[in-house]
């Protein structure tokens, strides 16, 4: 389908940012983020809602007519597996990338200079091609009904990326911090810097971030200067609900927000999703690797209390594969 083209007319990006695997001690740590890129804003940037835009194809619940994006972990619910996650997935991003796992080099990786072996072995090896509960006449149909409302709208997602921490990542920023919030919120910084960066720098351009609130925070001007040191951040609002700040960053006209329930922005929907996704699928790999050591285990989803079941129950298995607690476990 060839793309609508607009000339002369103004152009905005917004970006999203959620995490997967806050709360577990097994399994990676996943930040997930979107940028878009909108033709003809028309006005306020706050204003600008992709769900009223992309109502025809897109919705907040999973309707044949409609692709679910909203808080993964109500996606996810719907039917406890990862169709839907999939269909979200590999419909709006057509990338060959975007569909591998994200430690075979999808998206941004944190691995360092070691080899991913090092951090987790059960990560190696994966061969299942996606989609694994989809089908891929569901993922065309959302793919091209998505891309034809965007291209009407002058909607492009831009890039979709991804910060994965594994259990030995997560615990050496852990080391070097000393607290699970100030772990999240440096990656998810991180995150938003990488995407900032591709956006263009030969003119000035509005930019509007969401982020989903971080372990309660209501205050985030410390982490912007620590991330921006030569911006002066100017605190909009900060309050339970929402903490809002404004700055130029570069060329470009930014604010960014720390919202609770920030998965009502579409970008962070779907940022949540991504990340959802690629931590589901990491599970997948967890469970099977520990299946071939450990005959009859039971699956895990990494929570705390099933966690120690599941570390009890290969312990002895772990002690003969010679894997580091640190590699296995994160301490908080």
């Amino acid at each position: 389908m060839t793309k609508v083209t607009r000339q002369g007319i103004g152009v905005a990006y917004l970006i999203g940012v959620d995490e997967a695997g806050y709360g577990p001690n097994l399994g990676p740590l996943v930040i997930g983020g979107t940028l878009w890129r909108i033709e003809d804003p028309q006005g306020d940037l706050a204003a600008v809602d992709l769900y009223q835009r992309l109502q025809n194809v897109v919705g907040t619940k999973p309707s044949p007519q409609r692709l679910a994006i909203a808080d993964s972990k109500v996606i996810y619910a719907k039917r406890k597996d990862l169709s839907l996650l999939e269909e979200a997935v590999l419909a709006t991003c057509d990338r060959a990338k975007s569909v591998l796992p994200i430690w075979q080099g999808a998206c941004e990786v944190d691995f360092a200079d070691e080899a991913v072996g090092d951090h987790a072995p059960w990560y190696q090896g994966w061969e299942s091609p996606f989609p694994l509960h989809t089908t891929s006449e569901i993922v065309t149909r959302r793919r091209d009904g998505f891309s034809a409302c965007c291209d009407e709208e002058g909607i492009t997602l831009a890039d979709v990326q991804s910060m994965f921490l594994t259990a030995k990542r997560f615990n050496a920023r852990l080391v070097a911090c000393d607290n699970k919030s100030t772990v999240l919120s440096q990656a998810t910084m991180g995150l938003v810097c990488h995407l900032l960066q591709t956006i263009p720098t030969d003119q000035s351009q509005a930019i509007r971030i969401v982020c989903d609130k971080h372990g309660g925070r209501d205050y985030y001007l410390g982490l912007l200067q620590h991330f921006f040191p030569d911006v002066w951040w100017q605190p909009w609002e900060e309050s339970k609900a929402v903490s809002r700040y404004a700055a130029e960053v570069g060329p470009h006209q930014v604010t960014i927000e720390f919202r609770s329930k920030g998965e009502g922005f579409l970008p962070t929907a779907l940022a949540s999703i991504y990340a959802k996704f690629h931590r589901e699928v990491a599970m997948l790999a967890f469970n099977r690797y520990w299946a071939t050591h450990v005959p009859g285990i039971a699956e895990t989803a990494g929570y705390p209390v099933d966690a120690k079941r599941f570390a009890q129950e290969t312990e002895a298995a772990r002690k003969k594969l010679g894997i580091a607690w640190e590699t296995f476990w994160r301490l908080k």
